[in-house]
């Protein structure tokens, strides 16, 4: 910058016009040729200040450009002051303002009075104009201000002002330093044009961005929506535990998931039925610990899953736990590092969060179900599933619906057990019992406790061969069940082959209770088979 005794003075009498119009000229082409070469960096706005400041004879000035903030009053900064060294506060201001760039500054003082009105300010008194403002320590005073406002169209967007000029400022001093201040207010509303541009590319991409993680976010809700209902409707507890998997993979294919139920065999760990991952101690688990989601951040996050991958960026485990009956945790994970970091997690936690609560109702659902349908002593069937059974098989939508057959199974003298022994060791009895029977059958038959100690048994693809076998058997593995100091047990069998036909029942239970009770009266132990009901196998 020009510091105050490089300033030169220039006069410009009438006999000098010509040469007076050549420096203006100069000086407006030489802005131009600047302009061309560098364009307005700091150096090009101190030429400017200093081309006015010699040519107008004024010994101080400045450039400043006007912004307006939405909610704020408007302002101006200085983009050039001249290089008054009168004090380390010039210096500091003229360094901040070359570090800055343009801006907006808050003024309430007299220039303000070119911001609100955009007209000309002359003053040849300002100390004492009324909207005169205060200057800082050691700035030199001033004895006359020249206020020119610089305008893009209508628009107010920048100031010159000038002070301290011999004899004062008239209007034509502006007429006669017209070419220089139109150079400076095109590149003031270039530059204000440029700034706005790039205010409005921000701010179309912040609303891209928005717009992008709202689209996104919703299109992830519809997908853990529908995740959800798939979950619900997908059938047993096992179909539901692959739908989770499945569902978290199409949310993001970068993420891996387990799901990881408690072990029937083994309540005390959790072992996983989908997605790899090593078995897990239950009572390692932080987030069954907890009661709560946990998420392993390595290197944002302390306090990591001791089972979490070493390799991975994010670990996510959330519980499944139903009227305080922990289930197992689905664990997400994923080596991905995304932008979004504890965000992300924290939306595939919330996601992960309602597959976890619907894979619970599920469960939930089917224990429920299984408790309705089981009976509570001996962990077999009940009558509503024996009937539910039965009833497919007679409507012929059973894969072996016939023939099949019906063996009904009763203790003999089991009042007996529990008079002399109580009913806690009749109970005991009852349910070695009926282990030794699920035991003597086979796997796709049907065995079930119907009331007291009567049992019944459905076997699928039976023939008389395999009736007779089955029934020996049956009594078999009764009679090697004895009660704590009590005598050995023994059962009877009633049973028979179910055919062809519109048998119901009804009409199948009491055939084959008639059958029971033959075998009681030939002297209990036994079992009695009976002849086929309805007709054979048709094929």
């Amino acid at each position: 910058m020009q510091r105050q005794s490089d300033i030169h003075q220039f006069a410009h009498p009438a006999e000098e016009e010509r040469d007076w119009l050549s420096a203006v000229l100069r000086g407006q082409a030489g802005l131009v040729e600047h302009f061309i070469g560098s364009g307005a960096d700091s150096a090009w706005w101190d030429a400017a200040l200093h081309t006015l400041v010699t040519l107008s004879a004024s010994r101080i000035g400045f450039v400043g450009c006007i912004g307006h903030d939405p909610g704020a009053p408007p302002g101006v900064r200085p983009v050039a002051v001249t290089g008054i060294a009168w004090m380390e506060w010039s210096r500091q201001v003229c360094d901040r303002f070359a570090t800055d760039g343009l801006g907006v500054g808050r003024v309430t003082s007299g220039i303000g009075a070119h911001i609100a009105t955009g007209e000309m300010v002359l003053n040849g008194d300002p100390y004492g104009d009324p909207r005169r403002w205060g200057l800082p320590r050691g700035h030199p005073p001033l004895e006359s201000y020249m206020g020119i406002p610089l305008r893009d169209g209508p628009e107010v967007i920048g100031l010159v002002g000038l002070a301290n000029r011999p004899g004062g400022y008239r209007e034509s001093v502006e007429d006669d330093l017209r070419p220089v201040l139109a150079i400076i207010a095109m590149v003031a509303g270039r530059a204000l044009a440029e700034r706005r541009a790039s205010e409005a590319t921000a701010t179309s991409t912040r609303l891209g961005s928005v717009v992008a993680a709202l689209t996104r976010a919703e299109r992830e809700r519809q997908g853990i929506d529908e995740g959800v209902h798939h979950i619900l409707t997908a059938g047993p507890l096992a179909d539901a535990e692959r739908a989770v998997a499945a569902v978290v993979t199409e949310l993001d294919p970068a993420l891996r998931v387990s799901v990881m139920p408690c072990d029937p065999d083994d309540p005390a760990q959790l072992r996983p039925v989908a997605g790899q991952c090593p078995v897990v101690a239950r009572s390692d688990c932080m987030a069954l610990g907890r009661r709560c989601l946990h998420v392993s951040l390595p290197g944002i996050r302390p306090d990591p899953c001791p089972y979490a991958d070493p390799l991975d960026a994010m670990t996510i485990c959330c519980p499944v736990a139903t009227d305080d009956v922990q289930r197992g945790i689905v664990m997400v994970h994923s080596r991905d590092v995304t932008e979004e970091g504890p965000a992300r997690a924290e939306s595939i936690g919330l996601a992960v969060t309602r597959l976890a609560d619907a894979l619970a109702e599920v469960a939930l659902r089917e224990a429920s179900i299984s408790r309705a349908m089981h009976d509570p002593l001996t962990g077999l069937l009940n009558r509503t599933a024996l009937l539910e059974a039965a009833e497919q098989r007679l409507a012929r939508i059973h894969p072996s619906a016939r023939p099949f057959g019906l063996l009904v199974v009763d203790l003999d003298d089991f009042k007996e057990v529990n008079d002399q022994l109580g009913h806690a060791v009749g109970d005991e009895a009852l349910v070695a019992v009926a282990s030794a029977l699920a035991g003597a059958v086979r796997g796709t038959d049907l065995i079930a406790r119907i009331g007291g100690d009567e049992f019944v048994v459905l076997l699928d693809s039976a023939d008389p061969g395999v009736m007779r076998a089955a029934a020996d058997r049956l009594v078999d593995v009764v009679s090697v069940v004895t009660p704590a100091a009590g005598p050995g047990m023994s059962a009877s069998v009633g049973g028979m082959l179910v055919g062809w036909g519109d048998a119901t029942w009804d009409e199948m239970y009491q055939r084959a209770d008639m059958l029971l009770y033959r075998a009681k009266a030939a002297g209990k132990g036994v079992a009695v088979i009976g002849p086929l009901l309805g007709t054979p196998d048709l094929t």
